[in-house]
């Protein structure tokens, strides 16, 4: 099953591949994205972010089509993850210029200030993510880095915490690691695999140093199979347009999907990844010179064909929004 929502962020679907067609779940007043992930096999959670008032993040059953307000803040909410038994919210809060981290379990909040942000980027270098380990011993955080994070690494833009205590486990090295951004996690192990100005690098939780995945490898949207076998990317080429590619953790090798332009690789079968078709701007593109077109296609590593999927108005994928029953 698989959450998305439309750009004008009003109108949030659920696709089932047991069925033929998106089935609408929340209309919305518009706003910022809303951002839908499952908690569950029968909850989703998405942010109800609207121009004017405060900002929501909202669980819906999908059972009984009932939404309940799990946070409500004056700001806004760029990123929030739950942890995978569902019991932890972490979310990230700008107010003001303001950013802090909260977790919160329970009746128990905790709250991390965090460097400023002076201004939010429109570029594909513009990293926002929380996201738990697979066994939830470690959440990631990334917002966009800001150039300090040597001065006080604990406030960074780019840190993992121990989500027992929310003390910091691991801040990328100063130097060559810096600007540390694109990261994910492997999805059978407490492997951090993120991008800085070497290439591909991993870490391992309770490791004191990193390793180097592949030398000069710019790469964004990464996404790990469940099998652990895959690497799912985004690579920019020389005339910068986007393409879908894949890294063989077996051999060492970076692989292709199709050539046309695509982006946002997500995986949903160690198999099949999922897409979204890019075009040439039709007018000013903040990011551009491609932009995506609202098409998601499924691209087979075994037959090394893709197909289309009954969606025209999707512009963004995230891994978070799957959920394999």
């Amino acid at each position: 099953m698989f959450t998305a929502s439309t750009p004008n962020a009003n109108q949030i679907f659920l696709y089932d591949s047991a069925s033929s067609a998106p089935q609408q779940l929340v209309s919305l007043a518009g706003g910022a994205p809303p951002e839908p992930r499952f908690v569950s096999s029968q909850k989703i959670a998405y942010v109800d972010q609207p121009n004017q008032g405060p900002a929501r993040i909202v669980t819906f059953d999908l059972s009984t089509h009932t939404g309940t307000t799990a946070v409500t803040v004056n700001g806004q909410l760029p990123a929030f993850a739950y942890s995978h038994d569902g019991a932890t919210l972490a979310y990230l809060l700008h107010d003001a210029g303001k950013a802090s981290l909260h977790v919160r379990r329970g009746t128990r909040e905790a709250t991390l200030n965090l460097n400023p942000i002076p201004g939010r980027g429109v570029g594909r270098d513009d990293e926002l993510r929380l996201e738990y380990a697979p066994d939830d011993k470690y959440l990631l955080m990334i917002d966009t880095f800001v150039g300090n994070q040597a001065q006080a690494p604990e406030t960074g833009q780019f840190l993992v915490l121990r989500a027992a205590d929310n003390t910091v486990a691991f801040v990328p090295p100063s130097g060559v690691s810096a600007n540390a951004t694109m990261a994910t996690w492997a999805r059978a192990s407490d492997r951090l695999y993120y991008r800085d100005a070497v290439g591909v690098r991993s870490w391992d939780a309770g490791v004191p140093s990193v390793g180097t995945l592949a030398s000069g490898l710019h790469w964004y949207d990464p996404a790990a199979s469940t099998d652990n076998r895959w690497l799912a990317f985004t690579d920019i080429d020389a005339q910068s347009v986007p393409h879908a590619r894949l890294y063989d953790l077996q051999t060492n090798h970076v692989m292709s999907s199709v050539t046309g332009p695509r982006s946002h690789p997500i995986f949903l079968t160690p198999d099949t990844i999922w897409y979204l078709e890019e075009r040439a701007c039709q007018s000013e593109c903040l990011g551009g010179p491609s932009e995506t077109s609202g098409k998601v296609l499924a691209y087979s590593m075994t037959a090394k064909s893709e197909t289309a999927l009954p969606f025209t108005d999707v512009h963004n994928l995230s891994q978070l929004s799957v959920f394999r029953r």
